[in-house]
């Protein structure tokens, strides 16, 4: 019994001591990334929106930008790499981030919009496309 409870307390303090999952925008646009390049395109979509209420809000918007995403990404082949290309913000609140995604055929360009309302970054909003002349247009 002792053992048992000792136990427990000694994976409560391992548990509680583990550093704690990194919420910045950064971290979760690359983690959405690197779940795409494992083919996880539905884990994906879970970690970019975890604390963003826009699943409930738009929920036809989110389902079209995963369908495009399956659709579009299939096309080009295997995900070969990220590279980030633009931090903006604007103001304290809201942050644009632009990220190069490298695929065998054709690179895509990603916009991801975060916005922290209080203490927490969450999810505004996503976009891609695929025209070098769009990239061009952002510098």
């Amino acid at each position: 019994m002792k053992t048992t409870v000792f136990a427990a307390i000694l994976i409560l303090v391992f548990v509680s001591a583990s550093p704690a999952q990194d919420k910045s925008p950064k971290a979760m646009t690359e983690g959405f990334f690197r779940l795409l390049m494992e083919n996880k395109m539905p884990e994906a979509y879970t970690h970019l929106f975890v604390g963003s209420p826009v699943p409930k809000l738009r929920p036809e918007e989110t389902d079209v930008i995963k369908q495009q995403t399956k659709t579009t990404l299939a096309d080009y082949g295997k995900i070969l790499g990220y590279d980030l290309i633009r931090e903006e913000k604007f103001g304290g609140s809201v942050l644009r981030l632009v990220y190069l995604l490298k695929s065998e055929l054709v690179p895509t360009v990603w916009q991801f919009f975060f916005y922290k309302p209080d203490s927490e970054w969450y999810l505004l909003g996503v976009t891609f496309f695929d025209d070098a002349e769009g990239l061009a247009a952002m510098q």
